[in-house]
């Protein structure tokens, strides 16, 4: 059996990676990089097309995509590509999988899929299609993979917002990429230091890296089909909370300071301008219970600790 992640290069294609070579599986990574992690057989595509990717898939196979574009900013900057990589190429590589005997396909999807409820605790049935381009692009994927007919399985991973890395044991190539948690993480120390007040927030979830790793291991070994499972903490967050974790200090929420800062946002909004800072009012809270009663998956990372450096 081998695994075959696409997007390898990423911040969580490398970490897979490196912790299933740790683990000892046969892994093909696929990046548009001319090497991939130490450990795995390694396949450099240079532009990602369905063309591309023939002959890559055997029998057996199980496929994670990790690919595509993960920040908001650019899939607003161009839409049309964040729907290429994210939605149309997983569909048609699963495909292309089916046809070759592949076992099964996972796809990386986001809670941003869906805008959970307002004030709610959302499973994967909750909210509705996010409009967004960023969000979009993965609920399409999630549409079309599970649409189509084909004998290997399918699965959705839906992970919260991830933080942390995987260094697994020496040899196994570079440190996973770090993501910009790192930085406003060391940014934060500082800021509440002298800041003891910050503005009022909505609560956000979080899920490590290495507890994603394990989730894809145990949806991997599974007999799931078909589903869509979230990835994420049981503890919420909110910018005080944050901020007081990453400082070792007591730091308050002001909803005044916050009204302030976003008044100019507020009245841009009035005239029909989109703008998405004022989602940082709005809590985004999801839970993992049926990822937890369904496989047993136990997340063992929180937050806090990671903003504590611990």
């Amino acid at each position: 059996m081998r695994w075959v992640v696409i997007g390898s290069s990423g911040y969580i294609g490398s970490a897979l990676c490196r912790y299933l070579v740790e683990d000892g599986k046969a892994v093909l990574s696929i990046s548009r990089g001319a090497a991939g992690p130490q450990g795995c057989s390694h396949l450099q595509i240079g532009e990602f097309t369905a063309e591309s990717f023939a002959g890559v898939f055997q029998p057996g196979d199980i496929v994670v995509y990790a690919a595509g574009m993960s920040s908001a900013r650019d899939c607003r900057k161009n839409p049309a590509l964040a729907d290429t990589l994210n939605s149309q190429l997983p569909c048609a590589l699963l495909s292309l999988a089916d046809k070759a005997g592949a076992d099964q396909f996972i796809y990386l999807s986001s809670v941003k899929a869906v805008c959970a409820p307002a004030g709610e605790v959302a499973g994967e049935s909750a909210g509705q299609p996010a409009t967004d381009p960023y969000g979009q692009s993965k609920w399409r994927a999630e549409q079309g993979l599970l649409a189509r007919h084909c004998k290997m399985r399918v699965n959705i991973l839906r992970p919260a917002a991830v933080y942390g890395e995987f260094s697994g044991y020496a040899g196994v190539g570079q440190p996973t990429p770090r993501k910009r948690a790192f930085v406003w993480r060391n940014r934060l120390r500082r800021w509440c230091k002298l800041v003891p007040v910050v503005p009022a927030t909505g609560y956000r979830s979080f899920v490590a890296l290495e507890d994603l790793l394990s989730a894809i291991v145990i949806l991997a070994g599974s007999s799931c089909n078909r589903e869509v499972f979230i990835a994420a903490e049981p503890r919420y967050y909110n910018l005080a909370a944050i901020s007081a974790a990453a400082s070792g200090r007591s730091v308050k929420s002001d909803r005044l300071f916050a009204g302030l800062l976003l008044l100019p946002f507020r009245i841009l909004s009035t005239l029909g301008v989109k703008v998405g800072v004022l989602e940082v009012a709005r809590s985004e809270l999801y839970s993992a219970e049926r990822l937890k009663s369904r496989l047993n998956w136990r997340p063992d990372g929180r937050y806090s600790q990671f903003l504590r450096g611990k």
